[in-house]
């Protein structure tokens, strides 16, 4: 989109101009980034485009605002970008632009205002990538879509070790966040049902691969309730709020933010996003999913009956795929 055009260039353009010495600003991007030269090399051509993540990332560190990068559109028009990476078969351009987002959490992961806030109606992904058969099944359901590539039958659809090890640590470095909120949809696992049910009608999930997903559903329902009733993160002590919505999450939102972040997606075509460094966006969308936290039921640490019936229904749910 062109606003998304003109924040890139005039992002470009300070950049460049911060450090107006070609190799030095490489070593500096590179420093920065915990990435090799070339590939900074190609970001600087104008080959590769920085990710959004890598954007933050660089102005934090180098004390530029987006804000005031954002600030040449008028108030009413907001940059932001769409983010498709391949998911199955990913390039060396996916690779970097997943191991942004890791360098974004790690790079906040010791400040002590950070937060992430999400509502939606798909499971969250700082969540589920732990779990290797709901995530595999998620890359499933992108392929069935996805222009890039033929659509594959569920036991064809494998992760490279390179993006398992990317995913897994992308749930480690979210439980660093000081403060998390989800917002479920009340409905999520019975879609999943619906959906494992159909796929498996039409052949595309065989019985073994059904029985395989229905296992890692529930045993993330399992670590999905005890982390409730702690209402914290085992490993690290950071707080996590969890709630059940009482109506329909229409999308799904997630808001990443510390002192000088601001990262808002907005989730689609089930595993990409489109993404926002605005300021006033991240706000909006807060707002919005604190409103969603007001129209659900809180069921960490408080609720324990609520807590117990709704964990018990959604096993059933599963049981029965």
């Amino acid at each position: 989109m062109a606003e998304s055009n003109i924040f890139y260039q005039e992002f470009m353009f300070v950049l460049q101009n911060k450090i107006s010495h070609r190799a030095t600003l490489v070593n500096t991007i590179t420093n920065i980034l915990a990435i090799d030269k070339d590939a900074v090399y190609r970001r600087l051509r104008g080959e590769v485009n920085f990710t959004f993540t890598e954007m933050a990332i660089i102005a934090r560190s180098m004390g530029i605002s987006l804000d005031t990068i954002a600030g040449i559109e008028n108030d009413q028009s907001k940059p932001a970008k769409v983010n498709i990476s391949r998911q199955v078969n990913p390039t060396e351009v996916d690779y970097e632009m997943f191991e942004g987002h890791n360098n974004l959490l790690k790079s906040i992961m010791d400040e002590p205002d950070t937060k992430i806030m999400e509502a939606g109606n798909i499971l969250p992904h700082y969540l589920y990538q732990d779990y290797e058969y709901i995530t595999r099944y998620y890359l499933f359901k992108w392929n069935q879509s996805s222009s890039y590539g033929h659509a594959r039958p569920f036991h064809e659809i494998i992760i490279p070790k390179r993006l398992r090890t990317l995913q897994t640590d992308t749930c480690q470095y979210a439980k660093h966040i000081k403060s998390t909120v989800y917002v479920l949809d009340n409905m999520i696992f019975q879609r999943w049902m619906t959906n494992i049910n159909y796929f498996a009608r039409v052949r595309l999930i065989k019985a073994e691969d059904v029985s395989l997903i229905k296992n890692d559903l529930l045993t993330f329902l399992n670590d999905l309730e005890k982390l409730a009733v702690r209402g914290k993160y085992e490993d690290t002590g950071n707080s996590i709020s969890l709630f059940i919505s009482d109506t329909y999450c229409d999308t799904s939102y997630s808001c990443l933010g510390s002192k000088n972040i601001h990262l808002t997606l907005f989730k689609a075509y089930v595993l990409n996003a489109v993404v926002s460094l605005d300021e006033d966006v991240f706000n909006e969308t807060c707002h919005w999913i604190a409103s969603m936290q007001r129209m659900s039921t809180l069921i960490s640490v408080t609720g324990e009956k609520i807590r117990t019936a709704f964990f018990d229904t959604q096993r059933k749910l599963i049981q029965a795929m």
